[in-house]
């Protein structure tokens, strides 16, 4: 892949020697300064070692797969414990020679050896349990090395491995959350919109130095889940049953999750901007009245109240996500977040979508609905977009400001 800074600074340096910003000497030594580079897939030779490397690698796998129970377990294991050694070996011979891409990809087919090493000792041994442990021994041996190193791309993976385990865990019956999901499908809204809490309390911790991307990830993952879950509250009409299932049952594991969230949010608000101050109350507002209805929805799922509540608790969720969005917005722009107003513009025309198709879904023929439903996104993206606009414009002034 081509060098996106370079690229980008060759199409803009002759538009600021036009207006004048820098000179056209100071031009073309930005421009030597910062080369375009065709990226190391664009030179034959790191080709032909992919293609090269991928055929070697192929050709082992063969054939240890058709020699596989005659091999010693022993051996399994040294091979692959040589494997992983010499993969953060050289991923940190790289990284010390100044081929920082390379030795990323490394370092994570390293952190991709462990769980392979992880599984293959369970096959070895006939150990017995649940795959999520398998994930949640992964990630809890991964992600410390991954800040010890530091590796932003080992990060990244420890992070994605904490994902799959909340995810496998849901899906797994034997586990306290699996039991739970199990017993009422509401849980894994609950769950997910609150660990997108989670994800976004840890994103703002990793603050703007050498983890900003990390944060950016996590940051992004956070809303995603948040607005994700709020939209999937109010997918079906206000004026319906809202199913809560027949299980009347507390689940102290999400609490527990809910817990975490708001000790998550409540640590990272001391890593936000310290200006406004009024920008950091509303930020706690926000979360915590998002907490608190997740909260609520769970107290319904244990006392089963009447129809109107449920109904209640749906309309709230409209509120709420719309409050959200625009909140979100609005800080996203007065604490440089891009991500935040994009996200929050995302769902907002999510919602709006989603409420016109609740009204209009049964009233309409097929091809009216599908006209009128085109029309309003094409509206949509066409409104939102400016706002988004107008938004990263302010975010880019107060960021000159500061």
């Amino acid at each position: 892949m081509a060098d996106r800074f370079a690229s980008r600074l060759a199409a803009e340096v002759p538009g600021w020697i036009r207006d004048g910003l820098v000179s056209a000497e100071q031009g073309a030594r930005l421009l030597a300064r910062y080369p375009i580079d065709a990226g190391w897939l664009g030179r034959p030779a790191a080709l032909f070692a992919l293609i090269g490397g991928a055929l070697v690698a192929a050709g082992l796998a063969l054939v240890i797969s058709h020699n596989w129970e005659d091999i010693h377990r022993w051996v399994k294991l040294g091979g692959l414990i040589a494997l992983m050694l010499a993969a953060y070996a050289g991923a940190l011979r790289l990284r010390d020679r100044g081929y920082r891409r390379l030795a990323e990809g490394l370092f994570v087919v390293g952190g991709s050896l462990v769980l392979i090493g992880i599984a293959l000792i369970g096959q070895i041994y006939n150990l017995s349990g649940h795959p999520a442990d398998a994930v949640l021994l992964w990630w809890v041996l991964l992600l410390p090395l991954g800040y010890v190193l530091p590796s932003l791309a080992m990060i990244a993976l420890g992070w994605g491995g904490v994902a799959a385990w909340l995810l496998t865990a849901l899906g797994d019956s034997g586990t306290a959350l699996g039991a739970a999901a199990q017993r009422n499908g509401i849980v894994w809204l609950v769950t997910i919109a609150a660990a997108g809490v989670v994800s976004l309390g840890l994103g703002v911790l990793h603050g703007d130095g050498e983890y900003r991307r990390i944060r950016q990830l996590l940051e992004q993952v956070g809303l995603l889940a948040i607005l994700g879950g709020f939209l999937t509250f109010g997918f079906q009409t206000a004026w319906t049953p809202w199913s809560m299932g027949s299980c009347r049952c507390a689940s102290p594991v999400v609490a527990a999750v809910l817990v975490v969230a708001l000790v998550a949010v409540w640590v990272a608000t001391a890593r936000l901007p310290a200006v406004p101050r009024m920008a950091r109350l509303g930020w706690i507002t926000l979360i915590l009245l998002l907490l608190l209805y997740l909260a609520a929805v769970m107290v319904a799922v244990y006392l089963g109240p009447p129809e109107h509540a449920l109904r209640a608790l749906r309309l709230l969720a409209w509120g709420l996500l719309f409050g959200a969005s625009l909140g979100l917005m609005l800080l996203g722009a007065r604490w440089d977040r891009p991500a935040w107003i994009n996200w929050s513009v995302v769902a907002v025309g999510g919602q709006a979508l989603a409420r016109y198709m609740d009204l209009f879904g049964s009233m309409l023929q097929t091809s009216a609905l599908f006209f009128s439903a085109g029309a309003l996104v094409l509206l949509l993206g066409w409104g939102l977009e400016r706002m988004r606009r107008r938004m990263l414009e302010v975010a880019v002034a107060h960021r000159e400001v500061s």
